[in-house]
């Protein structure tokens, strides 16, 4: 753990602006999600269960890789800030692919990213 804590050297991230920033994003998800189910087919009760199921899968695998890092010993929490990173990363894709959806303009760049016209 050692070897890779120095790869990390200097490097590091508040991880409740990490936390802050993927419940707020877990938000913005879900409010995207239903608007679009809204305006395009109804809201659905069974995609909407789902959604929030695997949302609290998300919360619950952050919980688990904070424990883990608490007892590894991880004092950069380099295990709980690499399982964020990667959520918010994907919770910000799944914004942009909802908002794409609805029609809202997004600059180019996202929709080439989003693999989109």
């Amino acid at each position: 753990m050692q070897e890779l804590q120095s790869l990390f050297e200097g490097y590091s991230v508040n991880v409740s602006f990490l936390g802050y920033a993927l419940c707020i994003l877990i938000v913005a998800d879900l409010i995207t999600g239903l608007v679009k189910g809204y305006l395009r087919e109804g809201i659905v009760s069974s995609k909407l269960r789902d959604g929030g199921f695997k949302k609290c899968g998300v919360l619950a695998v952050v919980a688990v890789s904070y424990a883990l890092g608490v007892l590894l010993n991880d004092a950069k929490h380099l295990i709980v800030n690499g399982v964020m990173a990667y959520y918010v990363y994907t919770e910000i894709v799944s914004v942009f692919e909802n908002l794409n959806e609805l029609n809202i303009p997004l600059p180019p760049i996202l929709k080439n990213i989003l693999g989109r016209k």
